[in-house]
Protein backbone atom coordinates (compact mmCIF):
# COMPACT_ATOMS: atom_id res chain seq x y z
CA UNK A 1 0.00 0.00 0.00
CA UNK A 2 1.11 3.59 -1.00
CA UNK A 3 2.17 6.10 2.11
CA UNK A 4 -0.98 7.90 3.29
CA UNK A 5 1.23 11.06 2.63
CA UNK A 6 1.16 10.25 -1.11
CA UNK A 7 -2.58 9.02 -1.40
CA UNK A 8 -3.67 12.75 0.18
CA UNK A 9 -1.18 14.32 -2.18
CA UNK A 10 -2.85 12.17 -4.88
CA UNK A 11 -6.56 12.95 -3.92
CA UNK A 12 -5.78 17.01 -3.03
CA UNK A 13 -4.64 17.33 -6.77
CA UNK A 14 -7.49 15.36 -8.27
CA UNK A 15 -9.72 17.58 -6.27
CA UNK A 16 -8.00 20.66 -7.22
CA UNK A 17 -8.51 19.50 -10.42
CA UNK A 18 -12.11 18.48 -10.84
CA UNK A 19 -12.79 21.59 -8.88
CA UNK A 20 -11.30 23.83 -11.68
CA UNK A 21 -12.56 21.86 -14.42
CA UNK A 22 -16.65 22.28 -12.61
CA UNK A 23 -15.92 26.26 -12.52
CA UNK A 24 -15.65 25.96 -8.76
CA UNK A 25 -13.06 28.38 -7.38
CA UNK A 26 -10.80 26.69 -4.88
CA UNK A 27 -11.62 29.75 -1.87
CA UNK A 28 -15.50 29.23 -2.06
CA UNK A 29 -17.50 25.57 -0.76
CA UNK A 30 -19.56 23.85 -2.86
CA UNK A 31 -22.98 24.92 -3.37
CA UNK A 32 -25.44 24.06 -0.41
CA UNK A 33 -26.76 21.08 -2.79
CA UNK A 34 -23.88 18.95 -4.21
CA UNK A 35 -26.33 16.81 -5.67
CA UNK A 36 -27.64 19.31 -8.21
CA UNK A 37 -23.71 20.60 -9.10
CA UNK A 38 -23.28 17.04 -10.03
CA UNK A 39 -26.57 16.44 -11.69
CA UNK A 40 -26.38 19.56 -13.59
CA UNK A 41 -22.26 19.52 -14.73
CA UNK A 42 -22.22 15.95 -14.66
CA UNK A 43 -25.28 14.69 -15.49
CA UNK A 44 -25.39 12.04 -12.91
CA UNK A 45 -28.55 10.81 -12.03
CA UNK A 46 -28.63 10.76 -8.40
CA UNK A 47 -31.02 8.73 -5.51
CA UNK A 48 -31.46 9.52 -2.05
CA UNK A 49 -33.07 6.51 -0.42
CA UNK A 50 -32.79 4.52 3.07
CA UNK A 51 -30.51 1.71 2.73
CA UNK A 52 -30.27 -0.92 5.64
CA UNK A 53 -26.87 -1.87 7.15
CA UNK A 54 -23.65 -0.06 7.32
CA UNK A 55 -23.80 0.92 3.75
CA UNK A 56 -23.31 4.84 3.11
CA UNK A 57 -24.21 4.66 -0.95
CA UNK A 58 -22.94 3.24 -4.39
CA UNK A 59 -23.08 4.21 -7.68
CA UNK A 60 -23.75 1.98 -11.11
CA UNK A 61 -22.25 3.28 -14.35
CA UNK A 62 -23.86 2.00 -17.78
CA UNK A 63 -21.68 3.41 -20.92
CA UNK A 64 -22.30 7.33 -20.26
CA UNK A 65 -24.73 6.93 -18.07
CA UNK A 66 -24.00 6.88 -14.33
CA UNK A 67 -26.53 6.56 -11.07
CA UNK A 68 -25.51 7.47 -7.24
CA UNK A 69 -27.28 5.82 -4.88
CA UNK A 70 -27.31 7.94 -1.17
CA UNK A 71 -28.16 6.41 2.09
CA UNK A 72 -30.99 8.72 3.34
CA UNK A 73 -29.96 6.81 6.58
CA UNK A 74 -27.08 9.33 7.43
CA UNK A 75 -26.68 12.49 8.12
CA UNK A 76 -27.23 15.48 5.61
CA UNK A 77 -23.47 16.08 6.21
CA UNK A 78 -22.21 12.59 5.77
CA UNK A 79 -24.56 11.99 2.73
CA UNK A 80 -22.81 15.15 0.93
CA UNK A 81 -19.49 13.40 1.86
CA UNK A 82 -20.96 10.19 -0.14
CA UNK A 83 -21.83 12.24 -2.78
CA UNK A 84 -18.44 13.23 -2.94
CA UNK A 85 -17.08 10.01 -2.63
CA UNK A 86 -19.31 7.88 -5.58
CA UNK A 87 -17.98 10.89 -7.89
CA UNK A 88 -14.68 9.87 -7.33
CA UNK A 89 -15.28 6.72 -9.00
CA UNK A 90 -17.19 7.96 -11.60
CA UNK A 91 -14.69 10.30 -12.69
CA UNK A 92 -11.66 8.01 -11.88
CA UNK A 93 -12.39 4.56 -11.79
CA UNK A 94 -12.97 4.58 -15.33
CA UNK A 95 -12.94 0.92 -15.46
CA UNK A 96 -15.50 0.30 -12.74
CA UNK A 97 -19.22 -0.35 -13.07
CA UNK A 98 -19.76 -0.22 -9.78
CA UNK A 99 -19.20 0.15 -6.32
CA UNK A 100 -20.93 -0.39 -2.90
CA UNK A 101 -19.49 1.95 -0.18
CA UNK A 102 -19.68 0.53 3.31
CA UNK A 103 -18.31 3.13 6.39
CA UNK A 104 -14.88 1.71 7.62
CA UNK A 105 -14.80 -0.75 4.47
CA UNK A 106 -11.41 -2.54 4.92
CA UNK A 107 -10.68 -4.99 1.56
CA UNK A 108 -8.50 -5.53 -1.41
CA UNK A 109 -9.87 -1.89 -2.72
CA UNK A 110 -8.95 -0.41 0.56
CA UNK A 111 -6.19 1.53 -0.68
CA UNK A 112 -8.81 3.23 -3.11
CA UNK A 113 -11.40 4.35 -0.54
CA UNK A 114 -8.91 5.67 1.43
CA UNK A 115 -8.28 7.86 -1.82
CA UNK A 116 -11.64 8.15 -2.75
CA UNK A 117 -12.34 9.78 1.17
CA UNK A 118 -9.89 12.08 0.83
CA UNK A 119 -10.91 13.45 -2.39
CA UNK A 120 -14.26 13.73 -1.16
CA UNK A 121 -12.85 15.54 2.05
CA UNK A 122 -10.59 18.07 -0.05
CA UNK A 123 -13.37 18.72 -3.05
CA UNK A 124 -15.95 19.85 -0.34
CA UNK A 125 -13.19 22.03 1.41
CA UNK A 126 -9.88 22.57 0.05
CA UNK A 127 -7.01 23.57 2.49
CA UNK A 128 -5.93 26.60 1.42
CA UNK A 129 -10.57 27.37 1.57
CA UNK A 130 -10.87 26.15 5.06
CA UNK A 131 -7.64 28.11 6.74
CA UNK A 132 -9.01 31.20 5.43
CA UNK A 133 -12.02 31.11 6.75
CA UNK A 134 -10.71 29.72 10.21
CA UNK A 135 -8.47 32.17 10.30
CA UNK A 136 -11.53 35.12 9.30
CA UNK A 137 -13.35 33.35 11.67
CA UNK A 138 -11.11 33.17 14.70
CA UNK A 139 -8.95 36.35 14.19
CA UNK A 140 -5.65 34.47 15.32
CA UNK A 141 -7.16 33.33 18.50
CA UNK A 142 -7.73 29.50 19.78
CA UNK A 143 -10.49 27.87 17.87
CA UNK A 144 -13.95 27.21 19.88
CA UNK A 145 -17.12 25.44 19.61
CA UNK A 146 -18.83 28.12 18.45
CA UNK A 147 -16.17 28.60 14.98
CA UNK A 148 -16.63 25.10 14.83
CA UNK A 149 -20.34 24.75 14.10
CA UNK A 150 -19.60 28.19 12.20
CA UNK A 151 -17.49 26.05 9.48
CA UNK A 152 -19.55 23.44 9.61
CA UNK A 153 -22.58 24.56 8.68
CA UNK A 154 -20.19 27.14 6.07
CA UNK A 155 -19.31 24.20 4.41
CA UNK A 156 -22.10 22.02 4.99
CA UNK A 157 -19.86 19.05 6.10
CA UNK A 158 -20.38 16.95 9.16
CA UNK A 159 -19.11 16.74 12.14
CA UNK A 160 -16.81 14.57 12.01
CA UNK A 161 -14.88 15.41 8.87
CA UNK A 162 -14.59 18.85 10.31
CA UNK A 163 -12.75 17.62 13.17
CA UNK A 164 -10.52 15.24 11.15
CA UNK A 165 -9.76 17.96 8.39
CA UNK A 166 -9.18 20.27 11.37
CA UNK A 167 -6.46 18.19 12.94
CA UNK A 168 -4.88 17.03 9.74
CA UNK A 169 -4.27 20.82 9.09
CA UNK A 170 -2.79 20.84 12.64
CA UNK A 171 -5.84 23.65 13.71
CA UNK A 172 -6.77 21.43 16.67
CA UNK A 173 -5.70 18.30 19.12
CA UNK A 174 -6.50 14.94 19.56
CA UNK A 175 -7.54 16.19 23.08
CA UNK A 176 -9.48 18.87 21.38
CA UNK A 177 -11.47 16.36 19.81
CA UNK A 178 -12.40 14.53 22.17
CA UNK A 179 -14.05 17.64 24.23
CA UNK A 180 -15.84 18.71 20.93
CA UNK A 181 -17.42 15.61 19.64
CA UNK A 182 -20.42 15.02 21.85
CA UNK A 183 -23.74 16.85 21.89
CA UNK A 184 -23.37 18.81 18.63
CA UNK A 185 -26.58 18.82 17.98
CA UNK A 186 -27.86 20.37 21.40
CA UNK A 187 -24.79 22.83 20.91
CA UNK A 188 -25.94 23.99 17.66
CA UNK A 189 -29.21 24.41 18.55
CA UNK A 190 -28.41 26.36 21.93
CA UNK A 191 -26.74 29.11 19.60
CA UNK A 192 -28.95 29.14 17.03
CA UNK A 193 -28.15 27.17 13.95
CA UNK A 194 -30.59 25.13 11.97
CA UNK A 195 -29.40 21.32 13.10
CA UNK A 196 -30.43 19.68 9.68
CA UNK A 197 -27.09 19.29 8.64
CA UNK A 198 -26.77 16.67 11.62
CA UNK A 199 -29.52 14.91 11.21
CA UNK A 200 -30.77 12.08 8.59
CA UNK A 201 -33.20 12.86 6.10
CA UNK A 202 -35.38 9.93 5.99
CA UNK A 203 -38.98 11.61 6.60
CA UNK A 204 -38.43 13.36 3.18
CA UNK A 205 -38.65 9.97 1.67
CA UNK A 206 -37.11 9.18 -1.59
CA UNK A 207 -35.55 12.01 -3.83
CA UNK A 208 -34.44 11.65 -7.13
CA UNK A 209 -32.08 13.89 -9.37
CA UNK A 210 -33.00 12.86 -12.75
CA UNK A 211 -33.86 13.77 -16.17
CA UNK A 212 -35.23 10.14 -16.70
CA UNK A 213 -38.46 10.22 -16.63
CA UNK A 214 -38.60 13.97 -18.24
CA UNK A 215 -37.23 12.09 -21.52
CA UNK A 216 -39.56 9.04 -21.56
CA UNK A 217 -42.28 11.04 -21.26
CA UNK A 218 -41.03 13.32 -24.01
CA UNK A 219 -40.60 10.43 -26.52
CA UNK A 220 -44.06 9.04 -25.29
CA UNK A 221 -45.58 12.67 -26.83
CA UNK A 222 -43.44 12.53 -29.80
CA UNK A 223 -44.86 9.32 -30.44
CA UNK A 224 -41.35 7.90 -30.39
CA UNK A 225 -42.03 5.38 -28.37
CA UNK A 226 -45.62 3.12 -27.44
CA UNK A 227 -47.43 3.86 -23.88
CA UNK A 228 -46.30 0.20 -23.48
CA UNK A 229 -42.46 1.02 -24.14
CA UNK A 230 -43.28 4.02 -21.58
CA UNK A 231 -44.44 2.46 -18.73
CA UNK A 232 -41.45 -0.34 -19.50
CA UNK A 233 -38.77 2.69 -19.10
CA UNK A 234 -39.95 3.64 -16.29
CA UNK A 235 -40.10 0.56 -14.44
CA UNK A 236 -36.61 0.04 -15.26
CA UNK A 237 -35.55 3.15 -14.43
CA UNK A 238 -37.75 2.26 -10.75
CA UNK A 239 -40.67 5.18 -11.55
CA UNK A 240 -42.94 2.76 -10.63
CA UNK A 241 -44.83 5.38 -8.81
CA UNK A 242 -45.31 7.72 -12.08
CA UNK A 243 -47.25 5.03 -13.44
CA UNK A 244 -49.38 4.55 -10.04
CA UNK A 245 -49.83 8.08 -9.61
CA UNK A 246 -51.77 8.37 -13.64
CA UNK A 247 -53.66 5.73 -13.13
CA UNK A 248 -55.19 6.89 -9.68
CA UNK A 249 -55.74 10.27 -11.45
CA UNK A 250 -57.75 8.97 -14.16
CA UNK A 251 -61.21 8.58 -12.60
CA UNK A 252 -60.38 12.39 -10.47
CA UNK A 253 -63.47 14.67 -11.28
CA UNK A 254 -61.92 17.80 -12.86
CA UNK A 255 -61.81 20.74 -10.67
CA UNK A 256 -62.02 24.29 -11.79
CA UNK A 257 -59.84 26.49 -10.68
CA UNK A 258 -58.27 30.11 -10.48
CA UNK A 259 -54.80 30.77 -12.04
CA UNK A 260 -52.48 33.34 -10.55
CA UNK A 261 -49.13 34.36 -10.30
CA UNK A 262 -48.39 32.63 -7.31
CA UNK A 263 -46.95 29.60 -6.50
Amino acid sequence: MNSYKDIKSRARNKAIETRNELGINSNEPIDVDILKVLRKKEKISIIVTELKGSISGFFLRKEDICLIVINSSRSFGHQRFTAAHEYYHFKYDKGMNGKICTINEYNDDYENEVEANYFASYFLMPDESLKYYVDKRTKGNKLNIRDLIYLENYFMVSHALMLVRLKLINIISEKEIELMKNGIIYKASKIGYDTALYKDTKEKGTLIYSDYAELAEELLEKRSISYGKYEELLIDGKFEDILFEEKGNENEEEIEFETTDRI
